[in-house]
Order: C-alpha cells, then structure tokens, then sequence
C-alpha cells in the first residue's frame, strides 16, 4: 500500500477537533459547518427477517430471538476539505468539527465503545504530519478494522456502495492492518489498486479537496445488503481448484482466545461425523470463500472466521458454540440472510479462571451436548 501521497505541511498547521456532531445530518443542518456538505442517501434493501436458533435443552439468548428489521437507510457525504484523523481515521470537518456517526472509537481497556464526549479526537496532542491531497478521496476506515469480521462488513460494503454508484476516487484512505494479506486480496476483488490506498497513522491527518464518506453498515445494522454485496464482488474470486470437505471444524487454536480446552476430544467426536479441522489463518481469502461455499456442515466457537458464512449456500448446517457470557448475534444474523440451518450451544467456562473479559475466555464443549446438537441437525444419521 501507499505509506502516503501529497504534500506534508508543518506540524504547526494541524490543529484537534474543537468540537463534535452527533451525525451528519446535524452536521448538514448546521449553519456554520462552513463548506457545504451533501448527502447522497443509500437504499439497503429489503426487511430483514431472523429466525431463532434451533437448540438442545438451552433456552435461547435474547439477542437471539426472532424478530424483522426494516435496515435504516444509508447515505455517502460528501465533505469538502474533509479530514482524516489518528490510527482509527475520525472524520473531521473543515472547521475541525468531528463527526460522530463515521468516526466510533472503541476503548479495550473500558470494552466498550467511546461516547463523542469521550471521543479522542476532542483531547488529542496536535498531529506531527498533516497531508493534503488534491482531487477525491474515499474514506473508508473503521477502528476494528484489522479484525477479519469488522473488515468484511464495516469496511467492504461501503466500497461496494462507491462500486454500486460509480463514485469516482483518487485515493482510498484506510487504516493499517498488521495482521496478515487478507485486505489485498479482497480489494483486488473489489478491482482496488494497493497503490491508491493511503493509510492512517498516529501522528498523521490527512485532508482531501474532497472527502467521500460512506455511512457505516453497524449503523444500519448489518443488512442483508452487506452479505449480498459481498457475495457479488467475492464468490467470483473463490479458488474452485480447492478440493475441500464437505463437513468442517473451525479450529481457534492459532489464536489467544475463545479456544476450546478439549478440543482434541471434540475434534475426535466431530471426525466421526465426517467433520475435518481447519483453521482459517492457514488459507487464503479465495480459498476461505471455496471452503464455505462447498460446505455441507459447519461447527465453530464463536469467532471472526465465522465471517465467511456470508458465502454459505442456502441451507448449509452451522453449529455455532458460544461462551455463555459472551453471546454475540453477527453470525447468526449472516446465516438468517443466507438462510442457512443455524444451531448454538454453550461451551462451559472455567469458573476457577477470572477474565477482564468473558469474551476472550477459553472454555471447554460438553461431548454429549455436541453430539445431541449433531442429532437434531440430522447430521448423525447420514452415512459419510
């Protein structure tokens, strides 16, 4: 990617946000936001509608439930003289008036996400570097971004959204992602040059004549739009040279949370249903789309590489395995858009352990409860 283009001005010229709108629409109504800024709107589609999940003697979590949602509309600003600011990209007017509603900010330490009063941007130390670009730049960052789920759907659909509506663009400004290549090889399937992406920093702004600004999918809670959009732009990059299983375990034993202590053992129970382990940080992005398009059954804990649900096909079986503090509806609401068959199932948590957080505990699988999950799945009763 492109470490920066333009031209870097004195530190002396940067100065912080001196104040925030909640939204852009309070920013457009605003009558001294100095440059006008237009909004385009952008139309999510359909209702969606979420089915509960089937279950073994657990009663469902209330993120779970059923119900419909009509997606809340989307927009593009269009910000003249628009900044970029910090690591996590906060949008900025050109009177240094941060933006809300494009520029969320999580805090580890708090878990939870900052309110605008809170927001950094309003209690920064200056910026050292300050660049200005010439032409039209499409801001598309987002503080989780370097998280595979946050990057498919915070990030891509609003690429998609410049796609869908021909807006044309110099640069793109993101944010650095030190975890891995999976940001080229989905912007090359977006049709994205690696030159024309620009990345944030900590001590860096970025100003474009003109900023392009999506409005964020969370906002909008995650349509169905966004998992169509991802279909349209990546099922045709998939690797269909891929021979892969039919009947896959999602193992998490790469990474530094939310394992399953016996996996061995559940991974044992699941061969004999045919289940084979992969771990997705040893495929790549085409390759992950092929293991989920071609899969019969899925069975995963809780995690970003459930992200690639979006390329399931109709009626595929996923188990999805939850810590019971730590329930979190993203992926069942994917399976809802692609209409997949969905089962949970809480693993049981080291009470002895005392974590911060519950979601980032290792916790272990009850075998019995696995394999009933597997027995109303109609799994069990299929020859291999």
């Amino acid at each position: 990617m492109e470490e920066m283009s333009g031209k870097a001005n004195p530190a002396g010229t940067n100065r912080c946000a001196s104040g925030f709108y909640q939204d852009v629409w309070e920013c457009h109504a605003s009558s001294s936001s100095g440059d006008e800024i237009r909004l385009g709107s952008f139309d999510f589609g359909e209702t969606a509608v979420y089915e509960a999940p089937k279950t073994v003697k657990t009663e469902v979590h209330p993120y779970l439930k059923s119900y419909t949602l009509q997606p809340e509309g989307g927009y593009i600003a269009y910000i003249p003289n628009g900044r970029v600011w910090g690591p996590s990209g906060s949008i900025l007017t050109s009177e240094d008036k941060l933006i809300y509603d494009l520029s969320p900010e999580y805090d580890g330490h708090l878990n939870r996400m900052l309110t605008a009063e809170e927001h950094p941007a309003l209690h920064c130390q200056k910026a050292r570097e300050h660049y200005d670009l010439q032409g039209t730049a499409a801001a598309l960052t987002f503080c989780g971004s370097p998280n595979y789920f946050h990057w498919l759907y915070d990030v891509l659909p609003r690429l998609g959204m410049l796609r869908i509506l021909n807006i044309p663009f110099q640069n793109l400004i993101m944010n650095p992602n030190p975890y891995g290549t999976f940001v080229e090889q989905t912007l090359t399937m977006f049709g994205i040059a690696e030159s024309s992406v620009i990345c944030t920093g900590d001590d860096r702004q970025i100003q474009a004549e003109l900023l392009v600004a999506p409005s964020l999918l969370m906002n909008s809670h995650y349509p169905p739009w966004a998992t169509s959009t991802l279909r349209k732009f990546m099922l045709p990059g998939r690797d269909t040279t891929l021979h892969s299983p039919g009947r896959i375990f999602i193992s998490r034993s790469k990474v530094s949370s939310r394992r399953i202590i016996n996996e061995n053992e559940v991974i044992h129970c699941l061969e004999s249903y045919g289940f084979v382990p992969v771990r997705m940080e040893d495929w790549t992005v085409a390759q992950q789309i092929q293991l989920f398009a071609s899969a019969e059954a899925i069975v995963s804990p809780h995690g970003a590489g459930l992200s690639n649900l979006a390329f399931c096909m109709k009626g595929t079986v996923v188990v999805e395995i939850f810590h019971r503090r730590h329930v979190v509806p993203t992926y069942w609401m994917i399976s809802n858009h692609n209409k997949l068959d969905y089962y949970m199932m809480y693993g049981q948590a080291d009470e002895t352990v005392q974590d911060r957080f519950s979601g980032f505990a290792d916790f272990s699988v009850d075998l019995d409860q696995l394999k009933q999950t597997l027995g109303l799945t109609g799994l069990n009763k299929q020859k291999i």
